[in-house]
């Protein structure tokens, strides 16, 4: 039996997909932007595969109607929760050419044209950010691979002991820094969780203090983690001083910039994000704010070698392929790995980066226009101002929960909540650059009718 298909029903399929995403695109704002499904609803997809072949476009619009129509739409427009995905279609057909053709991003040898995307697209972030020329890097599937990459490096580099290291985070750093720091084999209690300040962020004197503190007591202060851009009020650590002490007590500076980083791209975003050029590390998400498919992550490290280094390996069936100067395959833990970049290379090629740019300062006009428009009206608190297209508020009367669950029912908006000084609130995240701001006020109208 022969996996291929003929060439015109490869054309019959690859046409339908086309026209299928197409409609979906057009039609985002027809769709609720989050719809809670049943598990029964979607049982049939978990029955046994067929022994016989089926029609091609039959199964694909099968799965339209199911799986892809459940859930988050996280490329909705009014979808605010959590940290959205607002895609390009540029970006998804540069996904299917390079699955098509099946391109390999390992090594120089096999994959030297993805491996040149992947370098260029790193090159172009680092100027974003203001890293000196040098600094390396590698794509990831995001913040969660990168946060390990980032540190597991860090570790390579100072020759710690993991059973002494500490390292020093906020109470908002994200939870998987967490969750890499004890994957790492480092001590889950010598991570120092430390209350963030009023306006949620990493306080230094705190920072300074238990570094003296473990000093004392025989530990060996390691790392610091800032943020910027935190998920919860979108806050940004204070990059200058942090990278100060860093820098007077010998620590690696790690920035979690997954999705606040790309914010620099504009002015109101580079101002914000001051300091982080000075990070040892820095980790950021274009699966995020910077447009691109599910799953495509940053690591950029400042010092060249650092992640050969602590991922690099070799083996005998590894011999004819080490040729070139770079093997992305020794800058992290994957050895298999497509061509990961071509998405964003493309988008940016043909879109240009002004597009870019004033899509992320659109992202944070909208959340500036969200809270002026609250303020403007009774019944609302603000917990937490827009920062970096973040913004926190409540309503002065009524149950912030049950309002969430009525909105999210209702299916015009998807907003999500969060704690602000210990304050339950809502929380809209307005990056995605089909927003409109007459959908922000449409959206806070709506939270007023179901309270």
């Amino acid at each position: 039996m022969s996996l291929e298909l003929p060439p015109d029903e490869m054309r019959r399929l690859g046409s339908s997909a086309v026209d299928l995403v197409v409609a979906h695109l057009e039609g985002l704002r027809d769709l609720p932007p989050l719809r809670v499904v049943d598990p029964a609803e979607l049982a049939p997809l978990r029955s046994p595969p067929p022994e016989e072949p089926g029609d091609a476009v039959a199964e694909l619009e099968a799965v339209f109607a199911t799986a892809l129509a459940s859930g988050s739409q996280v490329a909705h427009p009014r979808q605010f929760a959590r940290v959205p995905g607002p895609s390009n279609y540029v970006a998804a057909v540069a996904q299917f050419a390079a699955a098509g053709v099946n391109a390999f991003g390992a090594s120089w040898l096999s994959g030297s044209g993805a491996t040149a995307l992947e370098l260029a697209v790193l090159d172009w972030m680092r100027g974003w950010l203001g890293l000196p020329a040098g600094s390396e890097g590698v794509l990831t599937t995001g913040g969660s691979l990168g946060h390990l990459t980032a540190l597991a490096a860090a570790a390579s580099d100072r020759g710690v002991d993991r059973t002494a290291a500490t390292a020093y985070v906020s109470d908002e750093t994200h939870a998987t820094v967490g969750r890499a720091w004890r994957v790492l084999g480092f001590d889950p209690g010598h991570l120092r969780v430390l209350l963030s300040d009023e306006r949620q962020r990493l306080p230094v004197a705190a920072v300074a203090a238990a570094v003296a503190a473990d000093r004392a007591a025989g530990l060996v202060p390691f790392a610091i983690v800032a943020t910027s851009g935190t998920t919860s009020t979108g806050a940004v650590d204070p990059l200058p001083e942090l990278a100060d002490l860093a820098a007077a007590e010998e620590l690696w500076l790690h920035v979690d910039g997954a999705y606040g980083a790309p914010a620099a791209l504009c002015e109101a975003g580079r101002a914000a994000l001051t300091g982080i050029e000075r990070a040892d590390s820095v980790v950021l998400d274009p699966h995020k704010w910077l447009f691109q498919p599910y799953e495509l992550g940053a690591v950029l490290v400042r010092r060249p070698g650092v992640l050969e280094q602590a991922f690099g390996l070799d083996g005998a069936y590894l011999r004819d392929v080490t040729v070139g100067a770079v093997q992305m395959r020794d800058r992290g833990l994957e050895l298999s790995r497509g061509a990961r970049a071509l998405g964003l290379w493309l988008s940016l090629r043909v879109f240009g980066v002004r597009a870019f740019r004033e899509a992320v300062a659109h992202g944070i006009a909208l959340a500036e226009h969200a809270e002026r428009f609250l303020r403007g009206r009774d019944g609302w608190e603000i917990l937490s101002p827009a920062r970096l297209a973040v913004v926190c508020f409540a309503p002065t009367a009524g149950d912030v929960d049950e309002l969430l669950d009525r909105t999210i029912a209702d299916g015009y908006a998807a907003p999500s909540s969060t704690i602000v000084n210990g304050r339950l609130a809502l929380r809209l995240c307005t990056i995605n650059p089909r927003t409109t701001f007459a959908e922000i006020e449409a959206t806070i109208t709506r939270l007023e009718e179901l309270r």
